[in-house]
């Protein structure tokens, strides 16, 4: 059974126990992710944790944290979320989007580029909790990253109150091995909401085990990987 936690009488999180509908997937990143720099994987028993700018929730950003290894520096191009969604289009087609750096507990660090862009709003094949994944993805202009930890935001944007009166969108989150992750493994627990109308501010959104978001930066390496293993594996 499906089971919610409200805050303030708007949902904020779903945790799901059965599996996910899904597809069969390959050990490659998904296509969308191309080319594709990082991808934190997928679940089949996947939860979700507000992720939107809409009618109901005037914004809530999920913060997900990437590395870039120490033999690297990255062209990004491009950054996802899969979130889970009632709604099958963004209106304006838009996602607010940003990548950050030195975020901790109640702190959030400064966003060295943010913006608002043109979004797509694609299904993945899964979905759960009644509503059907989807994944939203941005493309930016090119940011060259250092090594070093950071933190990308893809949140939707559903704000015309003629279709959006009803829209909620929420992040895809899981705990332990992810499924067909690509690139640097994504950092276990440090992925922060940061919200004014939930009355959080970087607060830590997992804790219980390894806790992960399913999202991803597209782009090119910029110079040769020296890592024996670039994957983690």
């Amino acid at each position: 059974m499906t089971q919610q936690l409200l805050l303030s009488g708007v949902l904020l999180v779903l945790l799901q126990l059965p599996a996910l509908a899904q597809d069969a997937k390959t050990a490659n990143p998904p296509k969308y992710c191309n080319p594709c720099l990082f991808y934190g994987g997928d679940s089949l028993k996947a939860n979700g944790l507000a992720n939107e700018e809409d009618v109901i929730v005037s914004k809530a950003e999920v913060l997900v944290p990437f590395d870039v290894p120490k033999t690297q520096q990255w062209n990004a191009i491009g950054l996802f979320t899969n979130d889970f969604s009632n709604m099958d289009v963004l209106d304006p087609q838009q996602a607010a989007w940003s990548i950050s750096t030195d975020i901790t507990e109640g702190k959030c660090g400064p966003a060295i580029v943010s913006g608002k862009s043109h979004a797509s709003f694609k299904p993945t094949g899964r979905s759960g909790f009644g509503l059907t994944e989807y994944t939203t993805l941005v493309k930016i202009k090119p940011v060259q990253l250092t090594p070093g930890r950071y933190w990308l935001t893809t949140v939707p944007i559903c704000t015309n109150v003629s279709n959006c009166t009803a829209a909620r969108y929420f992040v895809s989150t899981f705990t332990g091995k992810p499924l067909d992750p690509f690139g640097p493994p994504e950092p276990c627990n440090q992925g922060y909401l940061d919200s004014k109308f939930f009355g959080s501010k970087c607060t830590r959104a997992t804790g219980n085990g390894c806790g992960r978001m399913s999202a991803g930066v597209l782009g090119t390496k910029l110079n040769a990987d020296a890592l024996p293993d670039a994957d983690g594996k």
